[in-house]
C-alpha cells in the first residue's frame, strides 16, 4: 500500500499514514483510536525537541550571513590553491556549515544558492555543480550536530552525545572522499584554478577570512563541549546554537534584521511541522512493524543465507540504500530505526557503531533518483532536469558508499571519539 501510494505521487507523510490505517482497518485486530495516540507518541518526545532548535539555528545562519562568511574561510583555506577550487570550497563549507545547522536541506540550499551559480558562472558544468553541492550536503547529517542522529538516537534508545562524536570521524572521511573524486573529475574535464589569487600570502588570506568568521566557528565547539563536559543535554545544545547564531548574526554582525528574523522563524516552523508529522505518522508503522515482529523475521532471512555477521551487515545496508531511491532519509529512519537497531544488537554490533553506519547508508538516498530530497533541490537552483545530473552523478555516489563500506569494516573510525570523550 505505501509503495502504490508514493507512485502515484501521494505525500510522504500521508503514503505512510494512509498505508498503516489500512492494515489496522484490515485487520479489526486494533482499535483505530491507537492511531492517535501512536501519533502523540511519536511526536512527544525531550530528544526530539532538538528539531526545531537546529532547524532555526541553520534559517538564522542563512539570514544573518554566515553562510557567506564560512564559504569565504573555506575558499582561504583551499580556494585558489587547489585544481578546480570553488568546488572543493563546496565541500568544505558544507563541512564548516554542517558543524552548525545539523541539516542536509539547510545545509544543501545555503551553499547551493550560492557556490551553483557562481561555479556555473566561472566555467563549470551545471551538473558538475549539482552534484558536488548534493553529495557535500550529506557531510551536514554526519559532524555533529546532526538532526538525522537525534532522530536514530530516539528510536533506537541510544546516546546522541555518542552517536555525534561517532558520525565525526566518517563526516570528515566524506569530505576527503568527495574532493578526490571532485579533482579527479575536473583534470578530466579540463577544469582550472577557478578562485581569484588575492596576492596575499596563505596566512594572510587565512588570518582576515578566520577574523570574520572565526565567531560561528565557536558554535560547533561549544556544542560539543557542553555534551562531552555535561553542562547541558543534546537537547539543550539546539537552544544553544540557534541563542548563539542570533547573538552573533544580530549583535556582532548586526546583519540580523526583524523582517529576516521572521522569514527565519517561518522557515524554520514549515520545515519542523513537515517533519513531526512524518515522525507522527511513522510511529504507527513502525508500531505494526514491531507487532509483525519485522526484526525477528529479518533476523531469520538473513540466518537463512548462512553468512557472517559482516555478510550480514552489508545485506541490510544493500536493503537501506535500495529503499533510498524511494524513500526520503528521515522517514526510513523512523520507520526501520527501531527495528534494524535492535537487529544490530542481536547481530553482536556496538550500538553505536551499527547505528552511525545505518544513518550514513541512509543518507546516500538524499541523492539518489527518483526521491533524493538534496539532488532536487539543487537542480531546481541549476535549472536542470533531474537526469541531466546522473552521469557525473554516480562517481560521488561511489565515494559516499566507500566510505560506508570503510567505516563498517572498521570500527574504529566510529568509536573512536566516542570512547576517547565518553569512555567505555
Amino acid at each position: 500500500m505505501f509503495f502504490v501510494l508514493l507512485f502515484m505521487g501521494v505525500p510522504i507523510a500521508f503514503a505512510i499514514g494512509i498505508s498503516s490505517l489500512g492494515v489496522i482497518v484490515m485487520e479489526g485486530r486494533l482499535p483505530v483510536t491507537i492511531v492517535i495516540s501512536k501519533m502523540f507518541a511519536g511526536m512527544d518526545s525531550f530528544p526530539l525537541m532538538a528539531i526545531p532548535f537546529f532547524v532555526l539555528t541553520g534559517t538564522l545562519a542563512n539570514a544573518s550571513g554566515l553562510t557567506e562568511r564560512i564559504i569565504a574561510l573555506a575558499n582561504a583555506v583551499v580556494g585558489h590553491r587547489i585544481r578546480a577550487g570553488l568546488a572543493h570550497v563546496n565541500i568544505v563549507a558544507s563541512m564548516i556549515f554542517g558543524g552548525i545547522s545539523g541539516s542536509v536541506v539547510a545545509d544543501s540550499s545555503a551553499m547551493g544558492s550560492i557556490l551553483i551559480p557562481g561555479m556555473t558562472k566561472v566555467g563549470f558544468h551545471k551538473d558538475y555543480s549539482v552534484a558536488v553541492t548534493a553529495t557535500s550536503s550529506t557531510i551536514g547529517a554526519l559532524i555533529p550536530p546532526s538532526i538525522v542522529m537525534i532522530i536514530y538516537g530516539f528510536q533506537a534508545q541510544q546516546s546522541i552525545g555518542r552517536l555525534f562524536l561517532g558520525g565525526a570521524i566518517p563526516g570528515i572521511l566524506v569530505g576527503l572522499a568527495l574532493m578526490m573524486v571532485a579533482h579527479i573529475i575536473a583534470v578530466r574535464r579540463g577544469y582550472h584554478f577557478t578562485t581569484e589569487n588575492k596576492g596575499k600570502t596563505y596566512l594572510q588570506e587565512f588570518w582576515e577570512a578566520f577574523r570574520h568568521s572565526g565567531l560561528a566557528l565557536m558554535i560547533p565547539v561549544i556544542i560539543i563541549g557542553g555534551i562531552v563536559g555535561g553542562v547541558f543535554t543534546p537537547t539543550e545544545a539546539g537552544v544553544v546554537a540557534a541563542a548563539s547564531v542570533f547573538l552573533i548574526g544580530g549583535v556582532v554582525y548586526r546583519s540580523l534584521t526583524w523582517s529576516l528574523i521572521e522569514d527565519a522563524f517561518v522557515d524554520a516552523a514549515v520545515t519542523t511541522t513537515v517533519v513531526m508529522l512524518i515522525l507522527g505518522v511513522s510511529a504507527i508503522f513502525a508500531n505494526i512493524l514491531t507487532r509483525a515482529y519485522f526484526q525477528t523475521e529479518m533476523l531469520h532471512l538473513l540466518g537463512a543465507l548462512g553468512a557472517d555477521r559482516m555478510v550480514q551487515l552489508f545485506i541490510v545496508m544493500g536493503f537501506l540504500f535500495f529503499l533510498g531511491f524511494f524513500i526520503d532519509v528521515t522517514p526510513i529512519i523512523i520507520m526501520f530505526g527501531a527495528s534494524l537497531a535492535a537487529l544490530g544488537i542481536q547481530l553482536g554490533f556496538d550500538p553505536i557503531h551499527f547505528g552511525v553506519v545505518i544513518v550514513m547508508t541512509t543518507l546516500i538516498g538524499a541523492v539518489t533518483p527518483p526521491v533524493g530530497v538534496l539532488l532536487i533541490l539543487n537542480c531546481g537552483i541549476a535549472g536542470i532536469r533531474l537526469s541531466e545530473s546522473f552521469r557525473v552523478l554516480w562517481p560521488f555516489v561511489g565515494a559516499l558508499l566507500f566510505v560506508c563500506v570503510l567505516s563498517a569494516l572498521v570500527p574504529e573510525t566510529v568509536l573512536f571519539l566516542p570512547r576517547l570523550l565518553f569512555g567505555g
